[in-house]
């Protein structure tokens, strides 16, 4: 086969069946798609359904005839259309979520204006469930633990976005489940930047703070909101206005419930203000304890008393969800005993430095088993096949433990298929029945 100019061409390989046919179609589709592409952005835009509306702007589903993809419409209220404050308010919204680009922010496609009529932006359509819906969905009861592993998931999301948004200058400002879309295929949005805050010398608001008869300014939701974001302190307002709502995210997870409940919305403002949330270990008692820490430290009532980032309780959450990196650490001096034998065993050991000694029988007559030293774990025994301590443990020099409470073995035990947790737990019994005969 020959060019044209005469050279040769290489043999073209023929393409597949399927995507020949549609690349046919979209040619004959193309007069048409150019003809869109001539009209302005929103006579090429058709409705396909309503989502809703709030006080500023109404949300539509449409349709885009040049790329036939569906996407969303947000305009402006036409009675609000030549309101400065408002026009302010959602050319900074469109503006702030249009510069996060982040897997976990849902993308802004157009800034546009409908002739004489209101502003507007289109993003991506996300279909899915409101993590507010997947949480009232849940059964009754203790959280499943594959369950629990996949809601932390979605948390570190919106972790993830958040450290994206601070790197970038940006506060949230209204993180609760309501916001979080779960896409049907796994995707996490973190949503609704309509009032994020430009971080600087002084916090700067996207949209306009809402005053009540009292001399309090609000912006969030009293529900979810650190206690100086209740207080109206916006100047205050920093990264750790969002680690605090990020617990109370968790929380409301774990608890099935936000964190502030009360009769009135001023009620809720005023335990908001304060912090007063019952703990999660009183709504929630089946809440493993390194998870309940985590909730605990993130909505402290002071912002130092807080992780110092969002990306910091992140670390914590990954830690927790694989299972270690959260195990408290002590230090015990040469000669000091860890566990005696005899006594009922409710922890376990794992030696980060040092080294320590396994015996039996009194200190005078001790027949030593063996040295233990770093990486080596002692005590879970006592735990998986309860009973009491079949041997003591004491330090030959300095050394550092990491210590593994019962719940937290016990926990990981059941996360095992149930035939595997059944044999870890038979091979701890018959260890103790050995070790018992000697």
């Amino acid at each position: 086969m020959e060019t044209r100019n005469g050279r040769p061409r290489a043999p073209r390989a023929p393409d597949a069946p399927a995507t020949r046919a549609s690349m046919e179609t979209l040619d004959g589709d193309v007069p048409s798609i150019v003809a869109a592409l001539r009209d302005a952005l929103t006579s090429r835009l058709l409705p396909a359904g309503d989502i809703g509306a709030g006080g500023m702007a109404s949300v539509e589903v449409v349709l885009d005839k040049a790329l036939e993809r569906r996407t969303v419409l947000k305009r402006i209220h036409d009675h609000l259309a030549k309101d400065p404050q408002t026009l302010r308010m959602f050319v900074r919204e469109a503006q702030i979520t249009g510069q996060l680009e982040h897997p976990n922010i849902v993308p802004v496609h157009e800034l546009g204006v409908e002739g004489e009529r209101s502003l507007f932006f289109t993003m991506k359509l996300v279909e899915g469930r409101t993590l507010a819906e997947i949480v009232r969905a849940l059964p009754e009861g203790p959280i499943a633990h594959d369950t629990l592993l996949d809601l932390l998931d979605v948390v570190i999301k919106c972790c993830d976005a958040l450290a994206f948004a601070h790197s970038r200058g940006v506060i949230h400002c209204d993180v609760k489940p309501a916001n979080v879309m779960v896409g049907d295929f796994g995707q996490v949005y973190l949503m609704d930047w309509g009032i994020a805050r430009r971080l600087g010398p002084v916090a700067t608001p996207v949209a306009p703070e809402e005053r009540s008869g009292s001399s309090v300014r609000l912006v969030g939701t009293a529900t979810h909101m650190a206690p100086e974001q209740a207080r109206g302190l916006n100047d205050e307002l920093d990264e750790r206005t969002d680690v605090f709502a990020v617990g109370a995210l968790l929380y409301h997870v774990l608890a099935r419930r936000a964190p502030y409940a009360a009769d009135t919305f001023w009620a809720i403002v005023v335990r908001a203000q304060t912090g007063q949330c019952d703990p999660i270990e009183q709504i929630a008692p089946h809440t493993p304890r390194a998870l309940a820490r985590i909730v605990t430290r993130a909505m402290s009532v002071a912002p130092g008393d807080r992780y110092p980032s969002v990306a910091a309780m992140r670390h914590d959450l990954v830690q927790f969800v694989r299972g270690g990196g959260l195990f408290p650490v002590i230090t015990v001096a040469p000669g000091e005993h860890v566990v005696r034998e005899g006594e009922a065993g409710e922890t376990a050991y794992i030696i980060e430095s040092g080294r320590l000694e396994v015996f039996q029988g009194p200190s005078g007559h001790r027949r030593v088993l063996r040295v233990m030293g770093p990486g080596e774990v002692f005590g879970e025994m006592a735990i998986l096949a309860p009973g009491p301590r079949t041997a003591s443990v004491v330090a030959l020099e300095s050394s550092t433990l990491r210590v593994v409470t019962a719940e937290t073995l016990e926990r990981e035990v059941e996360s095992l298929k149930p035939w595997m947790g059944a044999f870890v737990r038979t091979l701890a019994a018959r260890f103790r029945e050995r070790e018992s005969k000697r």
